[in-house]
């Protein structure tokens, strides 16, 4: 469909209409007495269609109403009908109180009503407030009617859509302060969907624009800018902050998609606002902030195991070091998991060198915790020696617990070990069967009684 005023406007208003006074004489109608009908269009206000009378001028009533006030030009001059892209302007010449303009905002025309007779016709106007406007006129009114209700339905339908896109907006402000940001930022797409119908409707009025109108939807646009922004950083952050969780947590893949959605949440911001300097920097710097965590994070689970391993050698606890070991295998295990059946890998680590690592860590472990439990079975065996059953079944239940830890990663990933590590711990189980604790001479710390 083309534009409105392009079909209802292909030659303009004539330009003698616009920059006209003066008076008519005998053979010619005057126009204004103080400024012509230009001078009182807005900045950028596109005039459409214009017509006139000499002697009615212009009536207004109210609809429920029975009287009407004439507001008629002077002798000479003529009262004009001025239809723009923003309102329909009624300028009367010479009035009592001088020339007299009364503004009707295209929004708040809700009826355009036309009659016709053989000496004139009549176009009626009923805004918003009941209030009707009556304009005689001798000319054909069709165009003028036809687009007076075309373009009023277009300009209402943009304070429409901008009255609900300010409603979606203030939920989006009230939802980002209440840190409800998932459900600020739909309230926003909202808003910002509504503005764009708005720009729709516009462009159905002239599809170069019209400036009255642009001014509006922009300044919903600004309020709207300002609160996306503010929900788009606070939802990174808040975001960054469970990513931080998840990390901590040994849950990396969970962190990188927080870490993700952050990074595009601050992206859209940037994109929203590269044309503000101050902000695109603030912005880039929290970018980059991301991107070296999601770096470090990529890297976290070898090295996290082999930070482990390296404690494990440091150390010559055997508990300790099975310790570091099992957390340095469970990191292992887990960097070669991440991206499991991914096309495009997300965490680094070679998967030949893991496997190798995760093999040569199992039976590091498995090695570390037979010989704790071979030194807790020792000591066990010293103290049952010695009389002191209590801390033998302390020793053996400790040698036991290593040994029962240790079969599920041998019977998984050190098979070869798996027959010594159950015998092993079945010679500790007939140990501890065979304690018999009722002729316990351990000593009792003093004060215990």
């Amino acid at each position: 469909m083309a534009p409105i005023i392009n079909s209802y406007n292909p030659e303009g208003v004539d330009e003698s209409t616009l920059r006209g006074t003066g008076r008519g004489g005998i053979l010619s109608d005057g126009y204004l007495r103080d400024e012509p009908l230009a001078a009182y269009l807005g900045d950028d206000e596109r005039p459409v269609i214009a017509r006139s009378n000499t002697k009615k001028g212009v009536s207004r009533g109210t609809i429920d109403g029975d009287e009407t006030e004439q507001i008629a030009p002077g002798d000479g001059y003529r009262a004009f009908a001025l239809a723009t892209d923003t309102r329909l302007l009624f300028v009367v010449g010479d009035t009592d109180d001088g020339d007299r303009s009364i503004s009707v905002p295209l929004a708040d025309v809700e009826v355009v009503e036309h009659s016709e007779s053989v000496l004139a016709s009549e176009f009626v106007v009923t805004t918003a407030a009941d209030v009707q406007w009556y304009f005689p006129c001798r000319d054909d009114l069709s165009s003028m009617v036809d687009y007076l209700d075309a373009a009023s339905m277009r300009w209402i339908a943009v304070e429409e859509r901008l009255d609900d896109a300010r409603a979606a907006v203030d939920d989006a402000d009230s939802l980002t302060r209440s840190r409800m940001y998932d459900d600020a930022m739909a309230a926003v797409r909202d808003a910002m969907a509504e503005t764009d119908a708005a720009r729709q409707s516009e462009r159905e009025l002239s599809e170069s624009g019209v400036r009255a109108i642009t001014a509006r939807i922009e300044r919903v646009e600004n309020r709207i800018a300002d609160v996306r922004l503010r929900a788009l950083e606070g939802r990174a952050a808040h975001t960054i902050d469970l990513a931080e969780d998840h990390w901590r947590d040994g849950e990396y893949e969970a962190a990188h998609d927080a870490y993700g959605v952050a990074h595009d949440d601050y992206e859209e911001a940037l994109a929203a606002n590269a044309h503000d300097d101050e902000v695109a920097d603030r912005l880039r710097q929290k970018l980059e902030r991301v991107e070296r965590n999601v770096a470090a994070l990529e890297r976290a689970p070898v090295d996290n195991a082999e930070d482990a391993r390296d404690r494990a050698e440091e150390t010559d606890d055997l508990r300790e070091r099975a310790d570091e070991l099992e957390f340095a295998l469970d990191r292992y295990r887990t960097a070669l998991e991440l991206d499991w059946g991914r096309s495009a890998k997300r965490f680094e680590g070679d998967p030949a060198a893991i496997r190798d690592a995760i093999d040569t860590v199992a039976r590091e472990l498995v090695e570390t915790r037979r010989r704790f439990a071979a030194q807790r079975v020792q000591q066990g065996d010293r103290h049952r020696d010695g009389g002191q059953l209590s801390r033998a079944e302390s020793c053996y239940r400790a040698a036991l617990d290593a040994l029962a830890q240790t079969v599920a990663p041998a019977r998984e990933l050190v098979p070869d070990e798996l027959d010594a590590v159950t015998d092993h711990r079945d010679a500790v189980e007939a140990r501890l069967r065979q304690l018999d604790t009722t002729d316990d001479q351990t000593p009792i710390p003093s004060g215990s009684h």
